[in-house]
């Protein structure tokens, strides 16, 4: 037994180191293979090398190609520019021309003024109705005209455009008082540029003491009468 068991144990012993070897021997390998396929150069065809230069040649004319359009489209818009500039300034002169050619037409009629001799009998005057085009730029400016600058006391309830209200709400039967006018104007279109405004005042029995009809007259004078003014 001693004599075969000693041949089959260092058999056995020498075993793993047998199997060690040859796994290190495999990775050796792979690892060359590994390393020898890295380190070799990849090279290009002749066909490839052209058809790369060919896309690249494309790819910078195509890029060429947008430049020149953004360039182009820049200075396109530029021309748009200066030629909306140009037309809107012929337009703003041919405008103003026409302007100042209607607004060469003024006309105040004034058809019943008993406020003017007897404007001492009034003190005050409530704008009560505003109608016809551009109501709050014509509240503006009767505001603009007659608040704080008038031989009357200027009260405007009206809501048309509160900055310039002066009241929220007037004591009944205020506008019947003694003293009091009641002021309506009514403004229309008279043309292209043109305006008509129509004024009348009403006292506290309701009769008309002022009554005028304005062509493309300011607001400063229409309103003139309201201050003591006779504007003819």
């Amino acid at each position: 037994m001693t004599r075969f068991a000693t041949p089959l144990a260092a058999l056995l012993l020498a075993a793993p180191t047998l199997s060690q070897a040859q796994t290190d021997d495999t990775m050796t390998v792979q690892d060359a293979v590994c390393c020898t396929h890295h380190d070799e150069p990849q090279t290009l065809t002749a066909e490839e090398r052209r058809r790369l230069d060919a896309e690249a040649r494309m790819l910078e004319a195509k890029a060429a190609k947008e430049r020149a359009e953004a360039h182009m489209m820049t200075a396109q818009r530029a021309v748009m520019r200066e030629e909306q500039r140009f037309i809107e300034a012929h337009r703003l002169a041919t405008l103003s021309a026409a302007k100042q050619k209607e607004w060469k037409h003024r006309l105040a009629d004034v058809r019943i003024d008993r406020l003017t001799p007897e404007m001492h009998r009034h003190h005050t005057v409530v704008l009560t109705s505003v109608t016809g085009v551009d109501t709050k730029e014509s509240v503006q400016h009767i505001s603009d005209a007659l608040a704080g600058n008038t031989a009357l006391q200027f009260v405007n309830p009206l809501k048309i455009k509160r900055k310039y209200r002066t009241h929220r709400k007037l004591p009944l039967g205020f506008e019947q008082r003694p003293g009091v006018l009641r002021m309506q104007l009514h403004r229309e279109p008279l043309n292209e540029f043109g305006r008509f405004v129509r004024l009348t005042l009403v006292d506290h029995t309701g009769a008309v003491v002022y009554e005028a009809h304005y062509e493309n007259m300011h607001y400063g004078e229409m309103l003139a009468p309201l201050q003591g003014i006779s504007i003819l």
